[in-house]
C-alpha cells in the first residue's frame, strides 16, 4: 500500500507528533510504503527523513480561523484568513499532484485541523481517513467554515476517520456504529514484560504543552491550596514547552504574585521525560478535555503514579483500567479542591502504599496501548478500507 501521511505540525514533543511516529515506524513492518507531507523542515522532520522514509515540504496551514487574542491579531484577522486560504488552495494543488504521481492508495491526515489532505484525496478519487486526536473546536480552536462543514466531510463518500477515543468519536459522530469509523488507542510505548525500575523524589510533575486545553492554570491553583495547607511541600516541576505566550505568562504571574516561585519549575521541552515519570512522586493530567492524554499511559508504564482529571479522555482511560482489573490503577479528582487533597494524601504516604496501582496501571497500558496493538489495528482498516468492506454507501 502506497500511504501518504499529512502532519499538522512538526513540532516533535506534541502527543500527536509522537503517536504518529510510533504507528509510522510499527506500520513499515506491514507491506506498507509511507510518504510523509510535513508543513517545514524542522522538529520531526528531520527524524522522519533519518529514516529513509519519502517526505515532501509544503507550505499549509491548518484549516482552523485565526486567533484573535490581541488587538494586533483582531486588525490582521481577516488579512491572515484571506492568506491561510490561498496558501492551502496552491498547497493541495501540489499535493494534488504529488498523490497522483506516487500512486497512493489512501492518504492519511494525522489530525482534524488539516484538510489539504482530503481535498487532495477528494480531488484524486481514493479515501481519505482523518486522525481525529481533539476536540478542537472545545479547546479554543474553530473550523474553517463551520464544525458542521467538517462533520459532513466525514459522512462523503471515501471519507474515513481514526478516532483516538470513544469519546472523541461519539463528539463528532451521532452513530458510533458507522462503518467509516474506528476507535484506535495511541501506540504509546513498545510492549515490555517488566515495569520501569525508579528512584521516586519528592516532587510532583506536569508533561504536557503549556496551553489553556492543558489545565495547568487548574494544577497551580490547586497546588497553591496544597502548598499553603503544608510546612514542607513537595516541588512541582512543569515539563513542556510554550504554546500560548499570553497563558504561559499569566501562569508565571500567578506563580510569583502567590510566592511560589521557590517551589513551582518550569523546566521547558525536555528529553528526558522517561526519566522525570520515573523519578515523580505522581504525574497530575489536568487536561479538561483531553483527546486521550498521551501522558498518562506513558507515566503508567514507567511505574509513575497518576492524578488524573476524571474527564473526556483521562476518563475513558480510568474506565477502561477499572472495568479491567475490578479496581482503580489512578486517583481520579472532579474539582480544584479535590485535586487539592489529592496532593496532600500523596505526599503524606510513603512511595510504597500506591504500589498495587502502579502495578496494575502498567498491565493495562501493557494491554490497550502498546504500538504493536496501535499499528495493527491501522493496518486492518487500511485492508478494509481498499477491499471496500468498510465503506457505507
Amino acid at each position: 500500500m502506497n500511504i501518504a501521511y499529512i502532519l499538522h505540525s512538526t513540532t516533535a514533543s506534541d502527543g500527536a507528533a509522537k503517536a504518529f511516529l510510533n504507528m509510522l515506524v510499527e506500520l513499515q513492518q506491514y507491506d506498507i510504503r509511507p510518504f510523509v507531507v510535513v508543513p517545514g523542515d524542522d522538529g520531526i522532520t528531520q527524524e522522519i527523513k533519518a529514516r529513509n522514509i519519502a517526505t515532501l515540504v509544503l507550505t499549509y496551514r491548518s484549516s482552523a480561523y485565526p486567533y484573535f487574542h490581541t488587538t494586533k491579531e483582531r486588525l490582521l484577522f481577516i488579512l491572515k484568513l484571506a492568506a491561510r486560504i490561498i496558501v492551502n488552495h496552491k498547497a493541495t494543488r501540489a499535493l494534488t499532484e504529488y498523490v497522483k504521481e506516487n500512486k497512493i492508495d489512501i492518504v492519511h491526515s494525522n489530525s482534524s485541523v488539516v484538510r489539504i489532505g482530503f481535498d487532495a484525496a477528494q480531488k484524486a478519487g481514493i479515501p481519505h481517513i482523518y486522525h481525529i486526536r481533539e476536540f478542537a473546536d472545545m479547546i479554543g480552536m474553530h473550523y474553517f467554515p463551520t464544525k458542521g462543514s467538517f462533520i459532513r466531510q466525514l459522512s462523503l463518500s471515501q471519507s474515513f476517520s481514526i478516532c483516538i477515543t470513544k469519546a472523541v468519536q461519539s463528539h463528532f459522530y451521532h452513530n458510533d456504529k458507522t462503518p467509516q469509523s474506528r476507535v484506535i488507542y495511541d501506540g504509546v510505548l513498545s510492549k515490555r514484560t517488566d515495569m520501569a525500575i525508579g528512584h521516586a523524589k519528592d516532587f510532583f510533575l506536569f508533561a504536557g504543552r503549556i496551553q489553556p486545553a492543558k489545565g495547568l492554570d487548574q494544577l497551580l491553583e490547586a497546588y497553591k491550596q496544597y502548598a499553603g495547607r503544608t510546612s514542607n511541600p513537595l516541588h512541582l516541576k512543569v515539563a513542556g514547552g510554550c504554546a500560548d505566550a499570553a497563558y504561559y505568562n499569566k501562569q508565571l504571574r500567578f506563580v510569583k504574585e502567590n510566592n511560589l516561585t521557590a517551589l513551582v519549575e518550569f523546566l521547558g521541552n525536555r528529553d528526558d521525560i522517561s526519566e522525570l515519570m520515573r523519578e515523580a512522586r505522581a504525574l497530575i493530567v489536568s487536561s479538561p478535555v483531553e483527546g486521550f492524554g498521551f501522558s498518562m499511559p506513558e507515566a503508567m508504564q514507567q511505574g509513575c503514579l497518576v492524578i488524573g482529571r476524571n474527564t473526556s479522555g483521562t476518563k475513558e482511560q480510568l474506565d477502561n483500567a477499572l472495568e479491567m482489573t475490578g479496581q482503580e490503577v489512578a486517583l481520579r479528582y472532579e474539582s480544584t479542591e479535590q485535586l487539592a487533597l489529592l496532593l496532600a494524601e500523596v505526599a503524606d504516604h510513603p512511595i510504597a502504599y500506591y504500589d498495587d496501582y502502579t502495578r496494575k496501571a502498567f498491565d493495562v497500558v501493557n494491554q490497550l496501548y502498546t504500538k504493536e496493538n496501535n499499528a495493527k489495528n491501522v493496518y486492518i482498516f487500511y485492508t478494509d478500507i481498499l477491499s471496500s468492506t468498510a465503506y457505507s454507501e
